[in-house]
């Protein structure tokens, strides 16, 4: 995939965004400026206002004083918090992680480079590699400055945009088609009341598609013995191809806004995952 950033606001339905951001610090101390926290939230606005009015605000211990602190970037995309979290406790700790132990170009910060770099240098290689590189990830740069190209590429379905997050109570507006089944098209058993909202159809609005999460996944695994997580495959009915990491976000409650809807944001609103940081700050040499 390229590195094309397209631009604009993205609205993120409540309870169901996980992320995990890139702090840089923009002290005056020089003992500071520069350093980088990595952390996980379900709320990006709302924590980055933590971090920077202290942790007797909820803000990290590792980060209290040391501020200001601008987010850079945040990889979202995740489909829960078990998994958003394992993936800031890798970027934080790649020389104690096992899927990044075998990269010892990782362990450490390299002469003369940056913590940014450094810290980009480690999400660029975790992005690529198992279990990561299957999942519908999305990184965002939310500061236009540091946008940079990624040395390795990342896989196809994984997409690269700019422009920051609100996080919505409002449900989205989504077209249920009248001709939609209330049986599942794989199994053929019937679609029950609690399992309508994780419920899959197909890209085409004119499909009747009408699947259970599971049972299209394995479907579009096929033949992929040891997976999980599928990336791709074709409709059942139509043959439409279909892109998993499309299916998720669609499902998933994301849509594309304009940057002056923050009216219908709510930003302040408790979330049912709190905003909680492995606070392990990492040992940067100079």
């Amino acid at each position: 995939m390229s590195d094309f950033c397209d631009s604009g606001e993205v609205l993120a339905q409540k309870g169901r965004f996980y992320g995990v951001y890139l702090l840089c610090s923009q002290s005056l101390d020089a003992r500071y400026r520069g350093k980088c926290y990595v952390g996980f939230t379900v709320n990006p606005k709302r924590r980055i206002g933590q971090h920077n009015r202290g942790c007797d605000f909820g803000g990290a211990h590792k980060t209290s004083r040391k501020g200001p602190w601008q987010m850079v970037m945040i990889v979202h995309g995740f489909p829960n918090n078990i998994a958003a979290l394992q993936f800031e406790w890798a970027w934080q700790q790649p020389a104690l992680s096992t899927r990044l132990k075998c990269y010892p170009e990782l362990r450490r910060k390299q002469p003369r480079e940056t913590h940014f770099d450094y810290n980009f240098r480690i999400v660029n290689r975790m992005l690529g590699i198992g279990p990561w590189h299957r999942l519908p990830l999305t990184v965002r740069w939310l500061e236009s400055e540091c946008e940079r190209g990624f040395v390795v590429p990342l896989p196809p379905h994984v997409r690269i945009v700019s422009g920051k997050v609100a996080i919505t109570a409002k449900q989205p507006e989504q077209a249920v088609a009248s001709n939609r089944s209330l049986e599942c098209h794989l199994c053929m058993q019937r679609v029950e009341p609690a399992e309508r909202c994780r419920l899959l159809g197909c890209l085409r609005a004119s499909c009747p598609l009408t699947c259970h999460m599971l049972c299209l996944a394995s479907y579009l695994l096929g033949d992929q013995p040891g997976q999980y997580i599928p990336i791709g495959g074709t409709c059942p009915l139509c043959e439409l191809p279909l892109s998993w990491a499309e299916l998720l976000r669609r499902q998933g409650g994301f849509t594309e806004t304009d940057q002056d809807s923050d009216d219908v944001a709510c930003d302040e609103l408790s979330d049912d995952v709190p905003d909680v940081d492995s606070d392990v700050e990492q040992q940067l040499t100079p």
